[in-house]
């Protein structure tokens, strides 16, 4: 729940408005993992501007609390100036800012860390050039946030403490720069995993309005980056990429981060935290949206989501569609997360009997029996040289599928099994669909075995029918094959 309030002349008026769920309503704001929660401050202060644009002063409540509007406005009373209404132990719970500091200001409250009022104040003070009051609302003090929730919040007490060293840092800035500050450019911290790259380069080509100018990237991601074409420019972080066995945490790997960039790049930008509390798999929008969202777009309405729009670019194989090739890629590291060794039998022995030319990325000597070719393409370049080889791509949830989904353009078949399609797939068109079970354990977060029965294979993956029938109707819709 999110609230924002226009303190006007004529009385107070309010604005309720909550997470969505997927339909993107007017009073729902998109749910996105990769924002600081000073996006969302800054996303509701926009929605009471285009509600009541003659608005002077707004407060708005603190992203990270359940507030409502009703619960907000007895505090309000006798406020006419920049305040930050906080608990008795200083947690902010409502921001009263001027309408420049959501218009001309606006970025500088991806900055805020929204978890200690008087780093917050100090901050607005320096951007704004004003005094900002602060004032306790006796009300029980405000607890700390757990390690993890049901609802995907993970390791919140440490990236709140990530968000206040930003935040310090952010005012040093301010104050010790003279007026350079507002010339100095914002960049996102947002390093992650290959897919992620992925995902953030394509969002910030569609991005309408951006926040920032630059990213920070592993420099184990050089390849994909360029093959990507992100607008933003790139700050290399020469730091191995963060572990998938959750051995670092992610603020963990962020504090080693800031480090390994060096004082020049720390003195001369101003760095957000863009990963701070939930997971991907929480919310109903695809992580393209999520990091648009992330980078200044509101996504207000459906027709704006991924689900709803084709790739930026629209690849397709130049080669005879006699015999139709198919590339694969099956093997996830780990049994859950791999299409299931006995449906990949069945498949490959199908459709050789179909005359369908098989290949598999990586060394599967166990499927050569079925006609099926084992191919190096786990790296960005074999791996582009080898979709274009091929007609049709199909491809867990990973690397190779965002890569070459949303990159690429390819024709593409998406396989989901512990993880959604809404999340990492994106929508239908006649180059892409996605498939799995629909089974209500989806998602289930799963990560070594299946947690209801213990098994390695996940249920969730699509039998080999329906793949083959899917392998089939793309192959006859953009090729014109005849089987």
């Amino acid at each position: 729940m999110f609230c924002g309030l226009d303190i006007g002349g004529k009385g107070i008026e309010g604005f309720d408005l909550s997470v969505s769920k997927g339909r993107l309503v007017a009073n729902e704001i998109l749910d996105s993992s990769t924002s600081p929660p000073g996006r969302f401050l800054l996303e509701v202060g926009r929605r009471v501007l285009k509600a009541k644009p003659q608005s002077q002063l707004l407060a708005v409540g603190n992203p990270l609390l359940p507030l409502t509007c009703q619960q907000v406005l007895p505090w309000l009373s006798g406020i006419s100036r920049p305040t930050i209404l906080t608990d008795e132990g200083g947690f902010p719970l409502t921001y009263v800012l001027p309408r420049e500091a959501f218009e001309e200001w606006g970025r500088f409250l991806m900055l805020l860390c929204c978890a200690e009022a008087a780093i917050d104040a100090r901050l607005l003070k320096g951007v704004l050039g004003c005094a900002i009051e602060l004032r306790s609302i006796k009300i029980p003090k405000i607890g700390k946030y757990p390690v993890s929730t049901s609802t995907g919040w993970f390791q919140g007490r440490d990236r709140q403490n990530v968000l206040k060293v930003l935040a310090i840092n952010a005012t040093r800035l301010v104050e010790e720069t003279g007026g350079r500050w507002k010339h100095l450019p914002f960049s996102v911290y947002h390093p992650y995993h290959a897919g992620s790259i992925v995902f953030f380069a394509a969002a910030a080509r569609k991005c309408q309005t951006p926040l920032y100018q630059r990213q920070i990237v592993c420099t184990s991601y050089r390849d994909i980056w360029d093959y990507s074409k992100s607008p933003l420019e790139a700050e290399w972080l020469k730091l191995p990429f963060l572990p998938r066995d959750n051995s670092v945490g992610e603020p963990q790997f962020a504090m080693h981060a800031f480090e390994r960039l060096g004082k020049d790049v720390v003195d001369n930008s101003f760095i957000t935290f863009n990963r701070y509390s939930r997971t991907s798999g929480s919310a109903s929008f695809h992580r393209i949206d999520h990091d648009r969202f992330a980078l200044g777009d509101s996504l207000d309405s459906p027709e704006q989501t991924s689900q709803w729009q084709a790739p930026d670019v629209m690849g397709r194989c130049e080669l005879p569609a006699n015999p139709l090739k198919v590339l694969f890629h099956i093997n996830g590291g780990l049994a859950i997360k791999s299409y299931p060794s006995d449906h990949a039998a069945v498949l490959f022995r199908s459709l050789q009997g179909l005359g369908i030319q098989a290949s598999v990325i990586g060394h599967r000597p166990d499927l050569e029996a079925f006609g099926v070719t084992s191919i190096d393409a786990e790296e960005t370049e074999p791996l582009f040289n080898a979709v274009q080889d091929h007609h049709i791509f199909v491809g867990l949830d990973s690397f190779p599928h965002h890569f070459v989904r949303n990159i690429m353009g390819w024709p593409t078949i998406g396989l989901f099994g512990n993880t959604m399609a809404a999340n990492f797939g994106g929508g239908w068109n006649e180059q892409y669909r996605s498939l799995d079970e629909n089974l209500p354990c989806n998602p289930c977060g799963g990560d070594t075995a299946c947690p209801l029965f213990g098994r390695k294979e996940c249920a969730n993956y699509v039998a080999p029918e329906p793949l083959i029938h899917a392998i089939v109707g793309m192959g006859q819709r953009l090729y014109g094959l005849s089987v």
